[in-house]
């Protein structure tokens, strides 16, 4: 199975990002993410054996266990991998390094299972896929008028894993299980 580990959006923070979502739909390159599948992503597994989950459920439980509920904002946007190469659009987020130390005690805790450290962990929130180059002034222009705004805060108070299922029309998210903090 396709899994992997994010902290789920609240519905205000999905209902703030519509706006941006209905300016990118004008993009033909663009492969919009559904409003229900807004996450934010701690660390993507890949495809795993399903014998394995139950060992990486106890090693989640255990970092959500030493971790506590913290705020993050969510806010601007940007591009990966560069602005002359558009190949993501995200939404930013803003926090102190709550987000990273989470992100950092996963990875270190599944590392010892076998899975590989990822070199750097950029917080975000994917809007939209391009298989190509869009029109990079348009693009542009919504980086400019976005990139103050703040979508609105959020408290992490647990994460989930996720299965994910690809289908033609896109993949189907569906929780495995939710970690809560202490």
């Amino acid at each position: 199975m396709r899994i992997f580990i994010g902290i789920d959006l609240p519905e205000n923070i999905k209902e703030n990002l519509k706006e941006i979502i209905e300016k990118v739909k004008k993009i033909k390159e663009a492969k919009l993410v559904k409003i229900e599948n807004l996450h934010i992503t701690l660390k993507f597994l890949g495809e795993v054996e399903e014998e394995k989950i139950e060992v990486i459920n106890r090693t989640l439980q255990h970092c959500a266990d030493k971790s506590k509920s913290f705020n993050v904002k969510i806010k601007g946007i940007g591009v990966f991998p560069s602005e002359k190469k558009v190949r993501v659009l995200w939404a930013g987020i803003e926090d102190g390094e709550d987000l990273k130390n989470l992100n950092r005690k996963i990875e270190d805790a599944l590392k010892n299972l076998g899975f590989e450290k990822e070199k750097e962990f950029v917080a975000h929130i994917t809007i939209a896929r391009f298989k190509s180059i869009p029109n990079l002034n348009f693009i542009k222009e919504l980086i400019t008028k976005y990139q103050d705004i703040l979508f609105g805060e959020i408290l992490v108070k647990n994460f989930q894993l996720y299965e994910s299922k690809l289908t033609p029309l896109g993949p189907i998210y569906k929780v495995i299980k939710k970690y809560e903090f202490i």
